[in-house]
């Protein structure tokens, strides 16, 4: 390597100006993960059921159709007395 190189990887990891200390760890971003936990934890105590056997969902616009191959759907069976699994 080169000592342009190593300078520049040198300067990438230091927090402030020459003669401060470098950072302890790299900061870690949270996943999106957690949002998509906590909905479904939401759902859960709301009583709403996740829809069984559904592995294609075609939504037809005036001229367009929108097409979801194993949608993840959830209903409150308790008010939708209709809907047939």
């Amino acid at each position: 390597m080169d000592v342009e190189k190593l300078q520049r990887l040198a300067g990438a990891v230091r927090m402030g100006g020459k003669g401060s200390m470098r950072r302890k760890k790299k900061a870690m971003h949270k996943s999106v993960s957690n949002d998509d936990k906590r909905l479904q934890t939401v759902l859960k105590k709301m009583g709403m059921n996740a829809i069984p056997g559904v592995q294609e969902v075609n939504i037809f616009h005036s001229d367009t159709v929108t097409q979801f191959v194993n949608p993840k759907g959830r209903v409150f069976m308790t008010l939708d007395p209709q809907f047939k699994v």
